[in-house]
């Protein structure tokens, strides 16, 4: 089996495979390792879009990182001993151009250019308005896996199925809502200049007054190892 492992800390994971039968393959893995915390999770399956991913967690300074045993998990890995589940992923797109689309497992943001501004936006879903007018710092649109991020961070709530689309400190109250998974979203820039983003992506695409922002439910799938039930690992 070919293996991959991402992460600042790899070396370390990278040194053990072979004591499992495992190869280290960084073209074509059929196995990602990611060993690390969400965001080096959210790199993994960026670089690696659709190959199955098992998250190994450490410590945020990795200080105990060479105490580590992997002996447990590369052998479940080395045996086929796991489950995939798959997750939806998100993509957004400006004004139907797909050179300005970006996927991602968490969620696609709208944000304000300027921190100290606002920006004015219009959100239709199936083509139905339900924002006619927010002014704030922007709008999250997450999937269920990222309902556990930054859609939690704004709403304090989380979802098993859908979109959820959340407002990013509006200038009056909003309802924050989730809706079913094969809606499409459209967010009308009405003024200011923004960005949109993916997950912790550093890759970003202005938009600005009257585009539209197209956010659904990608094609593609991200695919998630599970271990006795579990998705992140310590060990």
């Amino acid at each position: 089996m070919r293996v991959v492992v991402v992460g600042h800390a790899r070396k370390i994971v990278e040194k053990e495979l072979s004591k499992f039968g495992l190869k280290l393959n960084k073209k074509n893995p059929d196995i990602v390792i990611s060993f690390g915390g969400d965001g080096t999770a959210l790199y993994a399956e960026r670089i690696f879009p659709g190959v199955p991913r098992i998250l190994i967690k450490h410590s945020k300074t990795c200080s105990k990182c060479k105490e580590h045993d992997f002996s447990k998990v590369l052998s479940v890995l080395k045996e086929g001993k796991f489950t995939i589940k798959k997750e939806i992923k998100i993509e957004g797109t400006v004004n139907n151009n797909l050179k300005k689309r970006l996927v991602g497992l968490n969620e696609i943001g709208i944000h304000h250019k300027i921190p100290t501004k606002t920006i004015r936006l219009r959100i239709r879903v199936n083509r139905k308005i339900i924002e006619d007018e927010m002014i704030g710092d922007g709008l999250v649109v997450a999937t269920p896996y990222g309902s556990t991020a930054y859609f939690y961070s704004i709403t304090r709530k989380k979802f098993s199925r859908g979109l959820g689309i959340a407002f990013n400190n509006p200038h009056r109250k909003k309802r924050n809502i989730v809706v079913k998974d094969d809606s499409t979203i459209e967010v009308e820039i009405l003024r200011g200049k923004g960005l949109m983003t993916v997950d912790n992506d550093e890759i970003m695409i202005p938009v600005k007054g009257s585009d539209i922002i197209t956010i659904k439910k990608a094609k593609e799938s991200a695919k998630i190892i599970e271990i006795e039930g579990k998705r992140r690992i310590k060990v």
